[in-house]
């Protein structure tokens, strides 16, 4: 999850736009204002057509307004929706963008950050940031971004928020949004200050030549003020630039009826049951049992927590403490385990997950810790 979660916050950070050749000379990395991307989003064709980021050509429509509110509930008193407050959309918008915009009011010490860092993140991050567990490493590998391993065992690169990063602002808005994971947005806007100030002084970064001390203050302005080693390692995503550059074959190419279409009879990394004849097979669904089920539930879901105890969670194979959970009877305990308890969220903050699916990883961490 964190790793899906902090791949999309850097590929907003990098704001993939389209290309234009006029804007060819300009720019090749992502800079943090958007008012400066050197590329447009729409561009404009030989016949003067407006096209789109996706290709397609932008047309005007006529579109008739009383068409659009109409439906089936026209005239029975439904209420379809109403104008947004200030109030709504402050707290819908959230989001940070690359150069800071967004950021809200707040601050906070480093010193104070760290004590902050300890409380609600150490646990799955470590307490300098050297990662937990299977929980991400937040700080060190500046400078490994150009190693390429031969081996296993030669060194290779580590992406942190200081290596890899190419803004921390968009990090605010992560954090604030999802972070810790046993309680998200329950961290003040000036304790979010505090964990990144405490996050960028364990890599080391220096703000305007000089390195980030216990009493340094983090706020918006300072954050503004921040730039990481790899903020020009992102390129822009040229859409319309294909990846390609090979020229279609127009003369000399090869009869249809020289080739030889050859039918795979066997599936060379050896799938159970074997691939057919036929050009498409699809194996027949196996209905998992629940112990099965339940195992697979605890090793994606649950084992961040119960596999090393965080929050105080339970230990997976701890008999003494499975054995005192037990007595609060199963019914108890699937009714914690779906509707969450203390630090633990709701089906282990997996809300996708069914209630029975939530039972089966119940029974299945009893049975296996007894």
């Amino acid at each position: 999850m964190y790793k899906s979660t902090l791949k999309m916050i850097l590929l907003a950070s990098s704001a993939l736009l389209v290309t234009s050749s006029v804007y060819a000379a300009k720019l090749s990395y992502t800079p943090a204002d958007p008012n400066h991307y050197p590329y447009p989003d729409i561009t404009t064709n030989k016949k003067g057509q407006k096209i789109g980021i996706d290709g397609a050509i932008i047309l005007n429509p006529v579109i008739n307004v009383k068409e659009v509110y109409k439906s089936q509930f026209s005239g029975k008193n439904f209420a379809l929706g109403k104008k947004a407050s200030a109030a709504t959309l402050k707290a819908w918008n959230t989001d940070v963008r690359p150069d800071g915009k967004g950021l809200p009011d707040g601050s906070m010490t480093v010193a104070e950050g760290a004590q902050v860092f300890q409380n609600k993140c150490a646990s799955c991050h470590g307490d300098f940031g050297e990662g937990v567990d299977r929980f991400p490493v937040l700080a060190g590998g500046i400078g490994t971004l150009t190693l390429h391993p031969k081996t296993g065992g030669d060194p290779g690169p580590l992406k942190t928020i200081g290596s890899y990063l190419p803004y921390i602002a968009p990090i605010y808005w992560y954090i604030q949004t999802a972070m810790p994971l046993s309680a998200p947005k329950s961290l003040t806007n000036s304790e979010v200050y505090g964990i990144i100030g405490y996050i960028l002084q364990l890599n080391e970064i220096q703000v305007n030549g000089k390195d980030i001390e216990d009493d340094t203050v983090i706020d918006r302005k300072f954050i503004k003020a921040v730039h990481l080693p790899n903020e020009k390692g992102f390129e822009y995503n040229n859409l319309r630039k294909p990846d390609t550059h090979n020229t279609r074959c127009m003369k000399d190419c090869i009869k249809p009826s020289m080739m030889t279409v050859m039918h795979i009879k066997t599936d060379a990394t050896q799938v159970d049951p074997g691939f057919g004849d036929g050009r498409y097979y699809f194996p027949p669904k196996v209905k998992k049992t629940a112990a099965q089920i339940g195992k697979s539930v605890y090793e994606n879901t649950c084992a961040g927590c119960h596999g090393s105890g965080i929050a105080g969670a339970p230990i997976f194979g701890d008999k003494a403490a499975w054995a005192k959970i037990s007595k609060q009877g199963v019914k108890t305990i699937f009714a914690n385990a779906i509707n969450g308890l203390n630090a633990m969220p709701p089906k282990g903050g997996d809300a996708s997950l069914s209630d029975d699916s939530v039972k089966d990883a119940v029974r299945y961490m009893l049975e296996k810790s007894k």
